[in-house]
């Protein structure tokens, strides 16, 4: 306990518990939302350095535009992603396809 005072420990526990509060909130969101690209989805990128979550802010005809979730604990962004922004609705819809399928396998196997 006074190593975990000492070395901010508690601080740190606070930002995990809450990493994760916000990533099941997400997941549920996500679950009443259903599959595929609709406003208010997150999605996840697994990157080398961590994961990156995207919320999906609008969904054109052409584009998508998503904006980063600091979600992980690691706040990593994505290298192409970056901070979000308008990106063409093919690559976006794969990406959330690929969540909802990840997401999918996981409560199969759970």
């Amino acid at each position: 306990m006074l190593l975990e005072l000492a070395t901010g420990g508690t601080q740190l526990v606070d930002q995990t518990e809450e990493a994760d509060r916000k990533v099941r909130l997400a997941l549920e969101r996500n679950r009443v939302l259903g599959r595929g690209l609709k406003v208010g989805k997150s999605f996840r990128v697994e990157g080398a350095d961590g994961t990156a979550w995207y919320g999906i802010v609008s969904v054109g005809p052409r584009s998508v535009e998503i904006a980063w979730l600091d979600y992980g604990r690691d706040r990593c962004m994505d290298e192409m992603l970056a901070a979000g922004g308008a990106f063409p609705r093919p690559l976006i819809d794969r990406l959330v396809r690929h969540h909802d399928a990840l997401e999918e396998l996981s409560e199969a196997l759970a």
